[in-house]
């Protein structure tokens, strides 16, 4: 009788132990899966931004506004046609940066995938971008636009890339 219930159990417990294995199993792939997914969407999303002209547009003018004399937070009082198009071209990259950011915070984008691709040019807008950001908040009277990409604009500014020499790939061979 002892030796029946003995296998019993052994059986059992053989069978509890492929169960929890098996378990175990599906959450890490699952796991693997979210990662993978999480990557591809990065991906998609750093090659839709080569394809977006209006995106383009809006950093050249960007670049452009910042070398000039007129200061860009004034883009927010002018009336002119031409300042409407450079506000607009402004507000389309801010914006952009905004979606992206907060996608980071939901966890739908790759942070570290996004930063070793686009650090400095994040950075270099939010600095070129400051004064606009700013007087949108005071015309406004509201200090959460844009603050997901200040967030993350100030954190990459925090973290600096490396210099190639310390990549593994361009090590010297000796």
């Amino acid at each position: 009788m002892c030796l029946a219930l003995a296998e019993l159990l052994a059986k059992e417990a053989l069978r509890n132990v492929l169960l929890l294995c098996g378990v175990l199993t599906a959450i890490v792939s699952m796991y693997m899966v979210l990662a993978t997914a999480k990557k591809k969407q990065t991906a998609d999303l750093l090659f839709g931004c080569r394809l977006d002209e209006q995106l383009q547009l809006g950093n050249a003018r960007i670049a452009a506004m910042h070398d000039a004399q007129s200061p860009m937070k004034d883009l927010l009082l002018s009336c002119t046609e031409a300042d409407r198009k450079e506000r607009e071209a402004v507000k389309y990259v801010l914006n952009h940066w905004e979606r992206v950011a907060v996608g980071i915070v939901q966890g739908i984008y790759h942070e570290e995938m996004l930063r070793q691709s686009n650090h400095s040019n994040v950075v270099s807008l939010y600095k070129k971008a400051k004064p606009f950001i700013d007087a949108v908040r005071y015309k406004e009277q509201k200090d959460t636009f844009y603050r997901h990409f200040e967030k993350m604009a100030l954190s990459w500014d925090e973290r600096p890339l490396k210099n190639l020499s310390t990549w593994p790939y361009f090590k010297k061979s000796a």
